[in-house]
């Protein structure tokens, strides 16, 4: 399995980035409808990395030295060795997986709504849960009861 990208990272951030008020209860089917879309997104997002993973090598670097050339970039403390062409390659793979994002923000949009959410009320409940380790748990309970199709709790 190849390294997550970076950039994907952050664009993964501020789509939980809390927007919107991070005070107040979850209900048991808000946060339902937060694991479906959860778990709607996550698989899309598995596909977009594949997108960002093609458009680099296409470019003719690796993910890894992708991640090296940009963090370097970003941060003025690290340094790495590139070449201009390196660079060169670096940015331009760098312009298509900033198109991806840009398409597949409004592809996740689309997901989350389909589930019964407003981009707000996504960013909301997964700030809550961000915060708090209670519906951390019951979130992981109803993600697995989705993935087995029944309670992980309960013996059989």
């Amino acid at each position: 399995m190849k390294k997550v990208i970076s950039t994907f990272g952050l664009f993964l951030f501020t789509l939980f980035a809390a927007t919107a008020q991070t005070e107040g209860e979850v209900t048991d089917a808000q946060l339902q409808k937060f694991a479906e879309a959860y778990q709607s997104v996550q698989m899309s997002n598995q596909a977009i990395q594949q997108e960002m993973i093609v458009a680099i090598e296409k470019e003719g670097l690796t993910p890894e030295r992708f991640n090296e050339i940009y963090e370097a970039e970003m941060d003025p403390k690290k340094e790495v060795e590139a070449t201009e062409e390196e660079i060169e390659k670096q940015g331009a793979a760098m312009v298509v997986i900033q198109e991806i994002q840009k398409a597949s923000q409004k592809e996740m949009e689309n997901k989350i709504k389909e589930k019964g959410l407003t981009m707000e009320q996504f960013q909301a409940i997964g700030a809550l849960v961000q915060q708090n380790p209670e519906l951390q748990q019951k979130l992981q309970a109803m993600m697995m009861k989705q993935q087995t199709g029944n309670n992980p709790m309960k013996k059989n």
